[in-house]
């Protein structure tokens, strides 16, 4: 008796504590819709919708009027002003090496005098060397005239070579300086083209990843206003099913469940999703979904996330499938937990 009670107990709570909640739903990948930021001239198309593309692809190309004239604009302004500090630079590089040049010369210059003078006192001192009699003249000082002129001539090489010197010196701080004024000029501008050169590689529309192109909605030639979809793409294969919960059994499905989705066509085609977004409204079950099409029923949208590699196609039905354990309250048993043997040695 107490065995069949048990096994009784233990089908009951196999049968309805395990329920599979069952509704449907579409698997679909969110389209992504490509625009433009200003007003923009279709120049061509190189895809069809429903076209497969890998990434990197070329999608479409388009026109932005007055950029190319900016552009134009901005090098030949960039031009004008290099030419301009090629000159600047020349010029400044000339001068210098006047300087340079004016220096050498004056430099060999008196130098030649200092030597010739050294060479005609040393000749000098050599024939006098040895004559104890004759003793050469001296000015005040003590010094020969020799020393007196090789001595002013030094202090006029250095008086004239130190004021060239120190504006070479300057000349060279100001050609490899780096606060110049067109330098400056020219970098700013530079920086404008970089601007204007990644405006117009946005002028060529690229497919963001593998994947599917979905609608076309711009035709070569036309103009568009800025922020106008020119097209839309999705991945291949969807990510995320759109589901719909009968109102009566809405409370069956929360956010964060665990849901198997299958295939409603492909055998053996599954995977698990989970519940990440729950509509807040009673919105019409479309008619794909309903049990009888002539008859309109109402339920609630949930947004179910599931991996990408899997093998449903875009907008197929699919099932879905979540259990939902229902606690049952038994209440036969008010006694404390005996083993299978006691009771049935009780019964007996």
């Amino acid at each position: 008796m107490v065995l069949a009670t048990l096994v009784s107990l233990f089908t009951f709570n196999w049968r309805y504590g395990n329920e599979t909640f069952i509704f449907f739903g579409f698997a679909e990948n969110k389209e992504m819709e490509i625009r433009s930021e200003h007003d923009v001239s279709i120049g061509k198309i190189y895809v069809n919708a429903g076209a497969k593309v890998r990434k990197g692809d070329l999608l479409l190309e388009m026109t932005r009027s007055g950029l190319e004239l900016t552009q134009s604009d901005l090098n030949h302004e960039v031009a004008k002003l290099q030419s301009q500090h090629r000159i600047w630079e020349s010029d400044l590089k000339a001068s210098i090496g006047s300087l340079e040049a004016q220096k050498v010369a004056r430099q060999s210059e008196i130098q030649t005098q200092i030597e010739q003078l050294e060479s005609e006192m040393s000749i000098n001192q050599s024939l006098v060397k040895d004559l104890e009699s004759i003793s050469q003249v001296k000015d005040q000082a003590g010094s020969s005239p020799y020393e007196i002129k090789i001595g002013g001539l030094k202090k006029e090489l250095e008086l004239t070579v130190g004021p060239l010197n120190a504006q070479i010196r300057k000349l060279k701080q100001e050609l490899y300086a780096t606060q110049n004024p067109l330098k400056i000029q020219i970098d700013k501008l530079r920086e404008e083209i970089g601007f204007v050169h990644n405006e117009s590689e946005k002028l060529t529309i690229l497919a963001p990843n593998d994947g599917v192109v979905g609608s076309i909605f711009c035709k070569v030639g036309e103009h568009l206003p800025a922020f106008n979809t020119l097209l839309t793409f999705y991945e291949e294969n969807p990510t995320q099913v759109k589901g719909y919960v009968l109102e009566s059994l809405i409370l069956n499905v929360n956010m964060g469940d665990s849901i198997i989705v299958e295939s409603g066509v492909q055998s053996g085609s599954e995977c698990k999703g989970k519940v990440v977004g729950m509509g807040s409204r009673i919105v019409e079950i479309p008619e794909r979904l309903r049990k009888n099409p002539m008859f309109k029923t109402y339920g609630r949208e949930v947004q179910i996330e599931i991996p990408s590699d899997n093998q449903f196609l875009q907008k197929e039905k699919v099932i879905l499938k979540t259990p939902t354990k229902k606690e049952k309250v038994i209440k036969a048993f008010t006694a404390p937990k005996l083993s299978i043997a006691g009771l049935v040695k009780h019964s007996d």
